[in-house]
């Protein structure tokens, strides 16, 4: 009886054992068959540039106030935020584009001459508008009447296309057309054909365009007149990377 039972599960064991042996073996010819199809690929890539020009210009006016008592420093940086904010509007830029991007108020110390204890000097309050021109001819007239009004701080002077999406899509139709061209060309110069496209890839981008402008240094000027700012021309690109089984 109890061989009758050994070799039960012993043979049990063996089919196990044989089980997990085809299994592996099927997926050990599967990756082979996966592997011999990727080595059976080529990888093109396509690249395309188009220029436009911006047509919105994002600016940061920042009012910086400071004084020992905070009422009187908030009271003062509150009359020119509103002071900016009511020029903005009579000067054609509507509620949308222009938001508060930064409130804050922070008390700034000194040291006595231990270094051991400080005491109060003033508080300073922060506070900042993003704003969007869409007439790019009025940037100047912008900037130079914010700061008359009291903005001492102007950055993050940015040129925009404020709907680039067709410009992306253009760009990317025309990097695909380079990458065919050049896989067209690879087929004839290699004797190869292409079959199925099995992977494709994307990276568009728009950058940026900065400008600096230094509101400090033109307060401090005998007389402050409207700069002059040119917008150029934002380069939108598209790289695009196409994977083909070969025949």
């Amino acid at each position: 009886m109890e061989n009758l039972l050994y070799n039960k599960t012993f043979k049990n064991l063996i089919n196990i054992l044989i089980g997990v042996l085809i299994i592996f073996l099927a997926f050990s010819v599967f990756n082979l068959i996966k592997d011999e199809d990727k080595d059976n690929t080529i990888s093109v890539t396509g690249f395309s540039e188009i220029n436009a020009k911006p047509d919105v210009v994002e600016i940061t006016l920042t009012v910086i106030s400071e004084n020992k008592d905070l009422g009187i420093a908030s009271n003062e940086n509150n009359q020119k935020i509103n002071t900016i904010i009511t020029f903005l509007k009579e000067n054609n830029i509507e509620d949308r584009d222009i938001k508060t991007k930064l409130y804050n108020i922070s008390p700034r110390y000194e040291y006595l001459n231990d270094y051991k204890n400080r005491y109060l000097v003033s508080y300073e309050v922060n506070q900042s508008l993003n704003v969007k021109v869409r007439d790019l001819d009025s940037v100047g007239e912008i900037i130079e009447g914010a700061t008359s009004r009291g903005a001492n701080n102007i950055s993050n002077l940015q040129f925009i296309i404020d709907n680039d999406e067709l410009l992306k899509e253009q760009a990317r139709e025309k990097a695909i057309e380079d990458a065919k061209s050049k896989a067209k060309k690879l087929e004839k110069e290699l004797g190869i054909s292409l079959k199925d496209i099995i992977g494709f890839y994307e990276n568009t981008y728009t950058p940026v365009v900065n400008r600096e402008y230094n509101a400090m240094k033109a307060m401090d000027s005998a007389t402050t007149s409207a700069p002059s700012i040119q917008p150029g021309e934002n380069n939108i690109t598209s790289n695009v990377n196409i994977v083909y089984k070969i025949k």
